[in-house]
């Protein structure tokens, strides 16, 4: 006999309104990368990322601006590994991955990317749109470094990251940030 169909239960504080269209994020082109050494907690985003002001603020004091989106700005892939027994599928590890790739950039940035104080540390790194209004938050990851080509004397960088488990304390990403004070 088949279980009865029910609306599925979601995690407090989400709700069914949080899966509607509206609430997509819009591509991140051409938008600002910034970047610091340490990592977040939900309870710091929920009050640095409040309202527009407050963001430009966290951003300004406490980060440096690595540059802008490139064209193709990067990909996000999260996988389960699947263990598979006779009768079922298990749910195993999670391995997600994070490139951005970051156009513009001079010399000295990539010399600084490619050593092991940008490479060695816990960074985070925070995608903002020009007004502050949406912003990804890559928290707590080391990154790698690859570059290529060059125009005008100037690099196009892809950072990169790879972790194992959950992604809920590690990506955040805010849409219609208010404006605030």
């Amino acid at each position: 006999m088949p279980n009865p169909i029910t609306p599925p239960t979601y995690p407090a504080p989400m709700t069914e309104g949080d899966l509607s269209f509206s609430k997509l994020m819009d591509v991140l082109i051409a938008d600002l990368v910034y970047f610091g050494i340490g990592t977040y907690d939900q309870t710091s985003i929920d009050t640095l990322y409040a309202t527009q002001g407050s963001v430009k603020t966290e951003l300004t004091t406490n980060f440096d601006l690595l540059g802008e989106l490139a064209e193709k700005p990067g990909k996000t892939d999260s996988k389960l590994s699947k263990l598979k027994t006779r009768n079922y599928t298990i749910p195993g590890k999670r391995t997600s991955t994070v490139e951005l790739n970051i156009s513009g950039l001079s010399t000295k940035q990539k010399n600084f990317l490619e050593s092991t104080l940008f490479m060695s540390k816990d960074t985070t790194i925070v995608v903002v749109s020009k007004e502050y209004d949406r912003a990804v938050i890559f928290t707590g990851l080391r990154w790698t470094v690859d570059w290529s080509g060059e125009a005008d004397g100037l690099f196009n960088v892809v950072i990169s990251t790879e972790f194992s488990g959950v992604t809920s304390n590690k990506i955040y990403l805010l849409k219609d940030i208010p404006v605030g004070v």
